[in-house]
């Protein structure tokens, strides 16, 4: 993953993160990127996986926004050394 990439997935994880948009159309654009550029990287099943289970409000077999965002907070401190490293 080049840092466009990395800055661009770690800008939506942050969106999602922080509050400010716990969307299934934020979920939905994460799990684009993650699709597109991420299939090489160890934690892809996983969350590829938490994102197609996601479901605002969870119930049932689908997670809710407090689990997605653990995930995705997993996903982001693994981005976060190679964003330094990139600057």
């Amino acid at each position: 993953m080049n840092r466009r990439d990395a800055l661009d997935l770690a800008a939506a994880i942050e969106r999602f993160v922080d509050g400010s948009d716990q969307s299934a159309q934020l979920a939905a654009e994460i799990e684009g990127i993650i699709i597109e550029r991420c299939q090489d990287q160890e934690w892809f099943d996983e969350v590829s996986e938490a994102l197609a289970l996601y479901v605002p409000g969870g119930g049932g077999f689908y997670i809710d926004e407090q689990q997605l965002a653990s995930e995705l907070r997993t996903v982001y401190a693994l981005l976060g050394p190679g964003l330094d490293e990139a600057e």
